[in-house]
């Protein structure tokens, strides 16, 4: 046997001695790898049924439910005196209240500036007396002087404790001076004067604007009756 033959032998001798530890080699066979298991080979696991949610548990789980904003009326045409009504039912619910209500013998009762208030506090602005108060409503007489006005004809007017030089209108109850009452002519106007006067009418008492000039007013006069000086 030359070399060449000897290297052959070699070498087959050590593929038969590979495929031997792969399967017999009499028989010129391979063993079958082992498959790996596929998902169809699995056992088949039994499925637990799930359990309904509850009605209570579907309502917790449910978001809350938003409220709806409160419709606005978009008719903003009032009735001819409902903001007057209204203003008056305001002032009626806010009235004040004497801390030592007062009584009197007869009417009208004469009313002087100087028993307006008791004072001032920097809180609440001017305290209202209990004279005034127990007077709301009622009729009263007082002396003074027509504030300089703003037009020639006159159905309200200002009336002041001394003569003014100018009109004493205010933007707030804090600015209210302590020695003026608005005061409302009845069905009769008036040309502004000078002269002091008398007047006779119901009194009103408490913060109130008017619908007409927007002047925010304490004490208020509705007039009956005026007598100049």
């Amino acid at each position: 046997m030359n070399t060449r033959q000897s290297f052959l032998s070699v070498i087959l001798s050590v593929i038969l001695f590979l495929m031997s530890g792969c399967g017999a080699v009499g028989n010129n066979t391979i063993s079958a790898v082992t498959p790996l298991p596929t998902a169809a080979d699995a056992p088949s696991v039994p499925t637990q049924p799930q359990p309904m949610p509850t009605a209570s548990a579907v309502v917790a789980e449910a978001p809350a439910a938003t409220p709806a904003p409160t419709p606005t009326p978009l008719d903003l045409n009032l009735p001819a005196g409902s903001a007057l009504a209204a203003a008056r039912a305001t002032d009626i619910a806010v009235r004040p209240i004497p801390r030592n209500p007062m009584t009197f013998d007869a009417f009208p009762v004469k009313l002087r500036f100087d028993e307006f208030y008791d004072g001032y506090n920097v809180r609440t602005g001017l305290i209202l007396s209990d004279k005034l108060l127990s007077l709301d409503g009622q009729q009263v007489v007082i002396e003074g002087y027509m504030a300089p006005p703003l037009k020639a004809e006159l159905d309200w007017f200002v009336l002041t404790r001394i003569q003014l030089a100018y009109c004493p209108f205010c933007s707030t109850a804090a600015d209210w001076p302590d020695d003026i009452a608005l005061v409302y002519l009845a069905d009769s106007t008036i040309r502004p004067t000078e002269r002091p006067m008398r007047l006779y009418g119901t009194l009103e008492v408490g913060p109130s604007i008017d619908p007409e000039t927007g002047m925010l007013s304490l004490v208020r006069i509705y007039a009956d009756k005026l007598e100049l000086l």
